[in-house]
């Protein structure tokens, strides 16, 4: 193992894209409205700016929020998760990303070869 300098230093946006079968007794956030919403958040994220233009948004299996209805959504570092309408809730999610993003970045991170992704961990795992 060895560490690498990672390229998305301001932060990850998760989006669930869980498809669970017919019939499960938990609802699914759904592959298609999951992916949709990734393809679209990267492009809109890119094209504002910011440090928000530099995180990574990544599509993931279950968050264990399982709504009902739309897409769930976490913002790392931190514990903000959300549930978004993925058509409906689109801009307001991007300026969620937006200001998060910016706050982690004032918060800075260590630089240097692997340095970036321990510091984004080690905020993370709340430590300091």
């Amino acid at each position: 193992m060895h560490d690498v300098d990672s390229p998305w230093q301001h932060g990850v946006v998760l989006i669930c894209n869980n498809q669970r079968p017919d019939g499960s007794p938990k609802p699914s956030c759904g592959r298609d409205a999951g992916n949709q919403l990734k393809a679209w958040l990267k492009i809109a994220a890119r094209e504002g700016g910011g440090a928000a233009a530099e995180c990574r948004v990544l599509t993931t299996s279950c968050l264990d929020v399982c709504p009902q209805h739309g897409v769930a959504v976490a913002l790392m570092p931190g514990n903000e998760v959300v549930v978004v309408d993925p058509q409906e809730d689109r801009d307001a999610l991007l300026a969620r990303v937006q200001a998060h993003m910016d706050a982690v970045a004032e918060q800075g991170a260590p630089t240097g070869p692997g340095r970036r992704g321990r510091g984004l961990l080690r905020r993370l795992r709340g430590a300091d």
